[in-house]
C-alpha cells in the first residue's frame, strides 16, 4: 500500500524554501492555514511551564528537557507526555476553550485498521483515547534519521493520510508532523487531492518558538487550521468507519481468503464510534465564510413513497448525521453513498472556470431527461469571502510537474433524493432500473450529443416516483459532448472495475508510458520534472454501454437479496481453482494491472460466460439467461453492441419477471428499508410448508 499511494504522489509532493537568512521563515503553507490563529496570545516558550512549575525550555543550553529520551526509554512513549505538556502549559492562554485534544502514543506498536491495511502510527492527535481512523485528528511519525522524502517514515505518512481520507471524506486536507534527524528536526506535511506539500525544517529545539506556534495553532486553532470544511458538521456516532466501499473491500477479503486457502492446499501436498473532533451531539450549523445561511432551512426532498397516495414522511431527526452549507443554505446529510478511494485524482481534468463547473453545464444541458438529476444550486464552496477553496492556494510554488494538477471545490445539490442500485426492492426493479439507465444513455447520446464516460455502481440510482420507481444516472463530472474523433481527457475514463475493455486496454498503454516516464524522474527535483499534459483516450457510447453490463453482474455475484443485502464471497463455499476466481475479483484492481484486468474481461465473454451461473446469488437464479444472452450479444457484436439491442433484451425479460415478490426475504428486507425511510410496513406472511411424512 505504501507503494501505491507513493507512486500516485510522484512528482505531486511540494518542498517549500526558506527565504535566505531567515532562520524563523516557516515557509508559506503555515501562515496561510493558520491565518485564523491569534499567535498573539502565545506566550514565550522560555515562559512555558509544566505542572511542577519548572520551565518546559531551557534557554541556557537551547532544548525541551522532555523530549530528550534517556537510555532505554521508548521515544513512542516519551515524545507523547512532552507535547502533552506543551499543551497543558498553553492552555493557560485559552481558558474559555474546551478540553483540547490530547497525543497517544498507544498505537505505536499496536495496529490500527480492518484486516486488510492496518498501519502503526507513532504519534496520534484525537479527542478519544480509542483510536481510528475516523477520529484521528493529526498523526506525527518519529525516526533518528535524517529527512528525506524516500525515506520510510514519509512513505508510510503517505498511506496514512490516505486512511484518515478515506474514513474522513469531508476534510479538505490532512495535516501530518514528522520528527526526524535524532527527533528534532520537524516538519509539517500537508495532503490534499491535488497531491502534498512539505514545510522546511525546523530544529524544535534552536527555533523554540516556532515550534510552540505550530504546536499552538493544531491543538489550539479552529479546526480548519488541520484541513476541516467548516461549512460542514458531522456526528460521527452517527455515522460507521467507510472502510472503502463494499464491493472494493469484499473483493479484497475474497482475494485474501482464497490465498490462505490456496496455501493450505500447498501445505498439504508437500507435507490467516466515537465522538468526532470536539463537535457536541446537537451539531451545531456549518457557517459559510460570506454570511449566514437564511432562517429559512432548506433541506433535500424525502423519497416519495411507492404508494403516492401515502404523504411523503419528514425525515427522522435520528436519521441525520450531519448538515451542510451551500451558498445561503443549510442541508441535512442522511448518509455518506461512497468515499473516493486513493489520494490524488488520477489525471484530473483542469482548466479554467468552464472545465470546472462542467457538470453544472451537463445537467442543464440535460434538464428534463428522466432519469438525470435536477440540479438545484451549486457553490463554488468559499474559504474566506471572495476566496474561492482552490488546492493552487497552498502551493508556495507551481513546479513544471504539478502544473494543471489543482483542483477547485465545487459542491452541487441535485434533487430528486435517491438510493443506490444495490437497493432494489425486487428482480423486476433491478433490471427496469438497468433498462433505465440504458435508455438515459441512449437519450443523452442521441438527442443532447453528450456521453456520460463513468457508469459504474456508484453512480447508478434508483429514484422513487409517483407511479414506481426508475433508474438513474448521476455523476456527470466527466461527461462531454461527443467529438468526431471520439478523443476525451483521460480523467473521466470510469471506474476500473466497470471500464469497458477497450477503454482499460488504452489506460494500460498510458500507464505503461508514463511509467516510463516516471522511472527516469522519480528521484528528480520536482521543478525539473517534465510537464505533463493531460492525454486522450477514445471513449464511445459502446464503452458505457459494455459498463452497465459489468455493473449488473457485479450486483448479480456481490449481493444476496434485494434492499442491499450483502454478499460475503469469503464465506461462500467455492473450489478456488484458477477458473473458479470470482469475476469481481477479476475486474478489480490498480491501474498498473489494467492490461491484465483488459485480459480477464476478455476471455470471460469468449470463454467463460458459463461461469455466470456457477458465480451469480441464487437468489438472481432467474437472470441468469438475461446475464447469459447480453454477454453473447456484447461477444457476438465484437463489444459494439446498440442501445436498442441491449434495451430490447431487458424489455424482453422484464415481462417474464413477476410484479411482486412474496418470499420471505423480500419482505424483511422490504420492510427494513421502509422504515429507514418512514414508509409504514407491511405484515411479513411466513410461507407455509407442507409436511412430509
Amino acid at each position: 500500500m505504501d507503494q501505491l499511494t507513493t507512486s500516485e504522489l510522484n512528482r505531486l509532493i511540494t518542498e517549500e524554501t526558506r527565504q535566505a537568512d531567515d532562520i524563523d521563515d516557516v515557509g508559506h503553507l503555515l501562515p496561510f492555514i493558520f491565518k485564523s490563529f491569534n499567535a498573539d496570545l502565545l506566550p514565550t516558550a522560555a515562559s512555558l511551564r509544566g505542572s511542577n512549575k519548572k520551565p518546559l525550555y531551557d534557554s541556557t543550553k537551547k532544548t525541551w528537557p522532555l523530549a530528550c529520551s534517556e537510555k532505554g526509554q521508548a521515544i513512542e512513549k516519551m515524545f507523547p507526555s512532552f507535547l502533552n505538556a506543551i499543551t497543558h502549559a498553553l492552555a493557560e492562554s485559552f481558558p474559555a476553550q474546551p478540553l483540547p485534544p490530547q497525543w497517544y502514543g498507544s498505537n505505536s506498536t499496536t495496529p490500527i485498521g480492518d484486516s486488510l491495511i492496518q498501519r502503526k502510527p507513532d504519534l496520534c492527535l484525537s479527542d478519544d483515547v480509542t483510536l481510528q481512523w475516523n477520529n484521528i485528528l493529526v498523526v506525527a511519525e518519529m525516526t533518528a534519521s535524517t529527512f528525506s522524502l524516500s525515506m520510510p517514515a514519509v512513505k508510510t505518512l503517505d498511506t496514512k493520510a490516505y486512511l484518515v481520507f478515506r474514513e474522513q471524506p469531508w476534510r479538505r486536507f490532512v495535516l501530518f508532523l514528522s520528527f526526524t534527524h535524532e527527533h528534532r528536526e520537524l516538519c509539517v506535511h500537508l495532503y490534499d487531492h491535488s497531491g502534498g506539500i512539505v514545510t522546511p525544517v525546523i530544529d524544535i529545539h534552536e527555533q523554540p518558538d516556532a515550534f510552540k506556534y505550530i504546536m499552538a495553532s493544531i491543538v489550539f486553532g479552529s479546526r480548519n487550521c488541520i484541513g476541516f470544511d467548516p461549512t460542514i458538521s458531522i456526528n460521527l456516532k452517527m455515522t460507521q468507519l467507510l472502510s472503502e466501499t463494499f464491493w472494493a473491500r469484499n473483493i479484497k477479503k475474497a482475494v485474501a481468503r482464497e490465498n490462505k486457502i490456496l496455501q493450505s492446499c500447498e501445505q498439504a501436498s508437500t507435507n490467516p464510534q466515537k465522538q468526532f473532533h470536539s463537535l457536541p451531539e446537537h451539531l451545531p450549523s456549518p457557517l459559510p465564510p460570506t454570511e449566514q445561511p437564511s432562517k429559512e432551512k432548506s433541506t433535500l426532498p424525502n423519497p416519495i413513497p411507492t404508494n403516492s397516495k401515502q404523504t411523503p414522511p419528514l425525515v427522522n431527526s435520528s436519521d441525520i448525521i450531519g448538515k451542510i452549507t451551500v451558498n445561503k443554505n443549510e442541508y441535512e446529510l442522511l448518509k455518506v453513498l461512497f468515499s473516493h478511494q486513493g489520494l490524488v485524482g488520477r489525471r484530473t481534468v483542469t482548466g479554467g472556470k468552464d472545465v470546472v463547473l462542467n457538470e453544472v453545464k451537463m445537467l442543464e444541458a440535460l434538464k428534463g431527461v428522466p432519469g438525470v438529476p435536477r440540479l438545484v444550486e451549486y457553490w463554488l464552496v468559499e474559504m474566506a469571502p471572495d476566496q474561492v477553496d482552490d488546492t493552487q492556494l497552498y502551493r508556495q510554488k507551481i513546479y513544471s510537474s504539478t502544473a494543471g494538477m489543482y483542483r477547485t471545490h465545487v459542491r452541487l445539490v441535485l434533487k430528486p433524493r435517491a438510493r443506490p442500485l444495490h437497493e432494489f426492492r425486487s428482480r423486476k426493479e433491478l433490471v427496469k432500473a438497468i433498462r433505465d439507465i440504458v435508455l438515459v444513455q441512449k437519450c443523452a447520446v442521441e438527442k443532447h450529443n453528450i456521453l456520460h464516460r463513468d457508469c459504474s455502481l456508484n453512480n447508478s440510482m434508483i429514484e422513487d416516483t409517483d407511479d414506481g420507481s426508475r433508474g438513474a444516472l448521476i455523476d456527470w463530472e466527466f461527461a462531454a459532448r461527443i467529438t468526431s474523433d471520439n478523443l476525451y481527457p483521460a480523467g473521466g475514463t470510469g471506474t476500473i472495475p466497470f471500464m469497458s475493455i477497450d477503454v482499460i486496454q488504452a489506460m494500460s498503454t498510458l500507464e505503461y508510458q508514463q511509467s516510463q516516464t516516471m522511472a527516469e524522474e522519480r528521484k528528480k527535483a520536482t521543478d525539473s520534472s517534465t510537464r505533463q499534459e493531460v492525454p486522450k483516450l477514445r471513449h464511445t457510447y459502446h464503452n458505457d454501454l459494455e459498463s452497465v453490463f459489468y455493473v449488473f453482474a457485479w450486483i448479480c455475484i456481490m449481493f444476496k437479496g434485494p434492499c442491499g443485502q450483502e454478499r460475503h464471497l469469503e464465506d461462500v463455499n467455492s473450489d478456488f481453482k484458477r477458473a473458479d476466481i470470482w469475476l469481481p475479483q477479476q475486474w478489480h484492481g490498480p491501474p498498473e494491472n489494467a492490461s491484465a484486468i483488459a485480459a480477464s474481461k476478455y476471455f470471460f465473454f469468449f470463454k467463460r460466460t458459463l461461469c455466470i451461473a456457477k458465480q451469480f446469488d441464487p437468489y438472481f437464479k432467474d437472470l441468469v439467461p438475461l446475464a447469459e444472452e447480453w454477454a453473447e450479444i456484447i461477444k457476438q457484436k465484437d463489444m459494439k453492441m446498440e442501445f436498442d439491442d441491449i434495451s430490447s433484451l431487458l424489455d424482453k425479460h422484464l415481462a417474464r419477471l413477476p410484479d411482486n415478490e412474496t418470499s420471505l426475504d423480500f419482505q424483511t428486507s422490504s420492510n427494513k428499508l421502509a422504515k429507514r425511510m418512514g414508509e409504514p410496513e407491511k405484515d411479513v406472511v411466513t410461507p407455509k410448508r407442507n409436511r412430509v411424512v
